[in-house]
């Protein structure tokens, strides 16, 4: 029985800092919506629906609401994630939102995250997400383990 109860309780402890890993960078993406909207409007709506996602996505992490749910919040924030790191190093291709292209072979080079020795870095907030992912992951997996015990 005290295993269980210890089982319990790392899963709550670990549910609790999944949930507030995604809301930190949910929080941080909403944050960002007013100075990319001017920039750039795509950029703009991603960070605002992806932003509101993650804050929700705290919800069925600390309900448990069960394997689809957890597949979708790992596989969700990776994508979120990959498609940031494609926009950073120009993989997605850029053009105007109202139609207009940009002239070939031209390729905006603004936000490039670079470390002090010149070499890529990751920003902090991609940390949370990195996080969200080990830890959601981590979690859906001890949560299976307690299911099949049980069975």
């Amino acid at each position: 029985m005290s295993q269980t109860l210890t089982s319990d309780k790392k899963i709550f402890i670990l549910s609790i800092v999944a949930a507030a890993t995604t809301v930190i960078a949910g929080v941080l993406h909403i944050q960002m919506v007013p100075r990319t909207l001017s920039e750039n409007l795509g950029e703009g709506v991603l960070f605002l629906v992806g932003g509101l996602l993650q804050v929700f996505w705290a919800v069925p992490v600390i309900k448990r609401w069960g394997r689809p749910w957890q597949i979708i919040g790992i596989v969700g924030t990776a994508v979120f994630f990959i498609l940031w790191y494609a926009d950073k190093l120009h993989l997605i291709p850029q053009g105007e939102m109202s139609g207009g292209q940009r002239p070939p072979g031209e390729f905006p080079r603004g936000n490039f995250p670079r470390g002090e020795s010149g070499g890529f870095r990751v920003p902090q907030l991609e940390y949370f997400q990195i996080a969200f992912i080990g830890l959601y992951l981590t979690l859906s997996i001890m949560i299976s383990r307690k299911r099949s015990k049980l069975v």
